[in-house]
């Protein structure tokens, strides 16, 4: 085992010990997968040991904000008046549509939305100084607002050409091909930016999935419209003799 697998390793051991075992996000309830550094709540904190994942986390499906008890989270949603991500709109075909947050002008915003993704994402350490990432949020949209399916994150200036950080489908809208719309971003991105884009990794075990099922998609695609080589001619006879 190298250095770095097994640097991989122990931070699956660590993160795989989850701090809450389920949380609420608008009207799902949703059971969380990993650890995410939310900040330890004053019971916990007085314990001073590792949290146990028996309690449930509330978090507003418009801003993240996060908090504790559902009732503090019902007067939160009540007076939350955010009706989509903050940012400016990258694209849309339909209800669907693609925002860009600057980590550094929407720092809280993109924190909590930050520790929401990590409850759902293993190998990805987390880092509060979102300054120097672009935050790129999927979401569908009725009459009354627009609703986070996933996002993905990406640095501002990357020496190593990675065109994605993290991405992240939420539980509830996952197989429906959005991770695939939002891969195929990332690679459209970088062919706008004239560099050759690719994921940084390692690669968590849904991510690797997702890349995978993309690639095979786009090859196939490919290779249906490859014009096929015209056959070859077929041998004339031998004349014969007289």
């Amino acid at each position: 085992m190298t250095e770095e697998e097994f640097d991989i390793q122990h931070h699956k051991q660590i993160t795989a010990q989850r701090n809450f075992d389920k949380v609420n996000f608008g009207h799902w309830q949703i059971k969380t997968w990993y650890f995410s550094p939310y900040p330890l709540t004053e019971s916990e904190a007085e314990e001073g040991g590792t949290p146990q994942a028996a309690s449930i986390l509330w978090v507003c499906d418009r801003c993240f904000k996060y908090m504790s008890e559902g009732a503090s989270w019902e007067l939160h949603v009540k007076k939350c008046t955010r009706r989509h991500p903050p940012g400016r709109k990258v694209y849309q075909r339909g209800a669907h549509t693609i925002w860009e947050v600057d980590g550094a002008k929407d720092k809280l915003y993109c924190q909590n939305l930050s520790l929401f993704g990590k409850l759902f994402i293993d190998v990805k350490t987390l880092f509060f100084d979102c300054d120097n990432f672009l935050f790129y949020l999927l979401t569908d949209a009725d009459s009354q607002r627009d609703y986070v399916l996933g996002f993905f994150s990406k640095e501002k200036i990357s020496y190593d050409d990675y065109n994605l950080a993290c991405i992240i489908v939420l539980p509830p809208y996952q197989r429906k091909g959005y991770g695939m719309l939002m891969i195929e971003f990332s690679y459209e991105l970088s062919r706008r930016s004239g560099r050759i884009g690719t994921p940084e990794r390692p690669l968590s075990d849904l991510g690797l999935r997702s890349y995978l099922t993309y690639w095979v998609s786009t090859l196939i695609r490919f290779f249906r419209y490859v014009p096929l080589p015209p056959p070859p001619p077929l041998p004339r006879p031998a004349p014969k003799s007289g």
